[in-house]
């Protein structure tokens, strides 16, 4: 799957690696996850979607807007990332907050 993603064009994004572990008190009678160092390996986030958005193949595939989506019997509908409360919130909030100084 590595060599997949590589040979793409956004397989320029090198990969990096976190090491990390429990960090509290650890002895011989703690479990074995306890004891153990892991290593996550991951390509940043930031590098990918800049070359995502950079693009042509993804060129209008992306709604920037944070929205609200509601199915026919009004229940929120969870899609992706600004269909989110984190966007919405943040989008609203700032803009109620300068449409209210505004208003002052």
């Amino acid at each position: 799957m590595h060599a997949v993603i590589d040979s793409s064009k956004l397989g320029d994004a090198p990969w990096e690696c976190l090491a990390t572990g429990f960090s509290g008190d650890v002895d011989e009678h703690s479990p074995s996850w306890m004891q153990t160092s892991y290593e996550v390996w991951y390509r940043n986030p930031e590098t990918v979607v800049s070359m995502m958005l950079d693009s042509p193949d993804f060129e209008g595939q992306f709604d920037l807007c944070p929205f609200v989506d509601l199915d026919k019997d009004g229940r929120r509908r969870w899609s992706n990332v600004m269909s989110g409360n984190i966007a919405w919130r943040h989008c609203v909030s700032r803009v109620s907050t300068i449409s209210m100084t505004g208003m002052r």
